[in-house]
Formats: C-alpha cells, sequence, structure tokens
C-alpha cells in the first residue's frame, strides 16, 4: 500500500510535469492568431467540458454552501482567472523559462502564509529546499541572452502572487469536505464565464478559430488544466500547501526536457546543475512526512453570515 504522504507527492509531482507544458501549448496557440483573453476563454470552457462529462459519468454531486462558493470565487478570480492572465501575459514579453522562473516566486509567498494561516512549520529543510529549487529555477532562464523587459517581467511576478492565493484558498478545509472534481467544475466554470464576459466587453470573441489552434488548445485543457488542476488539489490533501508549492518547482523542469528531447536541445552544464539542484528540493521535501494540520483560510475575511453556513 502507498502511503497518503507518498501518494500526495506523486500526485502533486504529476501535477507539475503537465504544468509545465503550458508555455507550449500556450504560445503554439498564440502564433495562430489568439489573444491571451480568448485563449483563456477556450481553455477554460473546454476543461469545463471535460471536468463536467466526468462528474456526470461518475455522478458526482457539485452541491455547494454558501462559504464553499464564496472560497470558490475567490480562487477563480484572484486564483485562476488574474493567475493565467498575467502569466499568459508575460509570456509575450519574455522568454516562457525566465516568466516560469519569477512566477515561482509563489513558493516563498505561499510558505510564509501557510505558516500564519495554517499554522504550518517554517522548517530549516524547507528553508533548505526553497533556496536550492529557486536557484535552480533561477539558473534554467539564465544566461540565454535575451533582453529583459520589464513589463513582462511584473506580470510574471503578479502571476506568482495570485498563484499564491490561489493555492492558500484551495487549501481550505471547508473546501476539503467536497470532490476535487466539483472544486475543478465550479473553478472552471466561474473562470470561463469571467473571460467570457471580457471578451465580450473587451476584446472581441474570436469565432473562427483554426484547426490547429483548437488542437493546442484542447492539449491546455486537458493536460494542463483538467488532469493538473486536479491532481494538484488532491495531492495537496496530503502534502499541504507549503510542501505542495515546494514540489511543484518540478514544472519548469518539463519545458527543459522538452526542448532537449522534442527539440534536440543542447543540455549544458548549467541546465543539468538547475535540474540537480531542483531535484535535490523536491527530495527534501519528501522527506517531510509530517501532514500539516490546518486552520480556516480567510476566517477573519470572511462574512460572518457565511461563516454560520
Amino acid at each position: 500500500m502507498i502511503g497518503a504522504q507518498t501518494k500526495g507527492t506523486i500526485m502533486v509531482l504529476l501535477s507539475a510535469i503537465f504544468f509545465g507544458l503550458m508555455p507550449f501549448f500556450a504560445i503554439k496557440t498564440y502564433a495562430e492568431g489568439f489573444d491571451v483573453s480568448n485563449l483563456l476563454f477556450y481553455r477554460f470552457s473546454f476543461a469545463f467540458v471535460l471536468i463536467g462529462l466526468f462528474c456526470i459519468y461518475k455522478k458526482i454531486s457539485p452541491r455547494i454552501n454558501k462559504k464553499q462558493f464564496f472560497l470558490l470565487l475567490i480562487a477563480a478570480f484572484g486564483g485562476t482567472m488574474m493567475t493565467t492572465y498575467t502569466l499568459f501575459l508575460s509570456y509575450q514579453y519574455i522568454s516562457s523559462g525566465l516568466a516560469s522562473t519569477l512566477h515561482f516566486v509563489y513558493p516563498i509567498i505561499t510558505i510564509v502564509f501557510a505558516g500564519i494561516i495554517y499554522k504550518e512549520k517554517f522548517t530549516a529543510k524547507k528553508i533548505i529546499a526553497l533556496v536550492l529549487s529557486i536557484i535552480g529555477i533561477a539558473l534554467l532562464s539564465v544566461g540565454g541572452g535575451a533582453e529583459i523587459n520589464t513589463i513582462g517581467v511584473l506580470w510574471a511576478l503578479v502571476s506568482g502572487l495570485f498563484y499564491a492565493i490561489y493555492i492558500l484558498c484551495m487549501a481550505n478545509p471547508e473546501l476539503r469536505k467536497i470532490s476535487p472534481y466539483s472544486v475543478a467544475l465550479w473553478v472552471f466554470g466561474i473562470t470561463a464565464l469571467l473571460f467570457f464576459g471580457k471578451c465580450l466587453f473587451v476584446d472581441g470573441i474570436k469565432t473562427n478559430p483554426s484547426a490547429m489552434s483548437l488542437f493546442y488548445i484542447l492539449n491546455l485543457s486537458f493536460w494542463s488544466t483538467f488532469l493538473s488542476v486536479v491532481l494538484f488539489y488532491k495531492g495537496m490533501k496530503y502534502t499541504g500547501p507549503g510542501n505542495a508549492s515546494l514540489l511543484s518547482t518540478l514544472e519548469p523542469l518539463t519545458g527543459v526536457m522538452v526542448g532537449v528531447f522534442v527539440f534536440n536541445d543542447v543540455m549544458d552544464l548549467k541546465s543539468s546543475l538547475a535540474i540537480l539542484l531542483i531535484l535535490t528540493s523536491v527530495f527534501i521535501v519528501v522527506q517531510t512526512n509530517k501532514k500539516p494540520k490546518y486552520r480556516m483560510l480567510f476566517r477573519k475575511l470572511t462574512p460572518r453570515r457565511l461563516r454560520r453556513a
């Protein structure tokens, strides 16, 4: 039998790998003439259909209470919508490797706030793992010779802040009472509606996508949205938000490995050292077997009438 901690670790690592494919699909879709808002509208719409069909097949109830809806609304708007929008914007200004590096400020934010909100212990092992992962991720993007765009850098950093909010919100004990598939259904549905409104009133809705663009978006929706989100949320139940965010530093490695095996990029000493550092940080987190206890997220920020629901 696989232990709960090990099971959660495997789920989060697989989620990180699938998330790591996101820049590839996004950039390919941009080349087909899509803007950020339309890409994300189609992405979350397809993901909503996928998770909806799955819930029907598994007979999973989508029913939630008012408190859960309030938390999911925060997760969808402040987390999913704003995280993906700002990150995908950064891809238009800076390289995907640099964007991923800057986006990964979120483990720092998550660990700090997980300690404050959920009383997760900020141990020496976590500090070491965090430092190693940051150095490793930085090595993956530094030295490419590309000019750094300030706007792209800011968007990528903001995306990390929003994603930390998303992780902390999804770790709330109230949301852990319901199926992760129900959570994903609501988050994808709300996010799709938010981007639909933005496209309808601001950017315009793209009604004639090419076959190739639909191919890339469908892959983005399945691998880097539906499957990765469900795996991350389920894994986080066992590992805790701080450990989950550290394990997710495996995500940028996916882009490197795709470049080596698909596009025949050369694996230099810098990339090899970066991979070693990140894998070491993941190994350190895996050795942390004590499951953290949680407190209610945003308890003081939640309206009193919702807390009674």
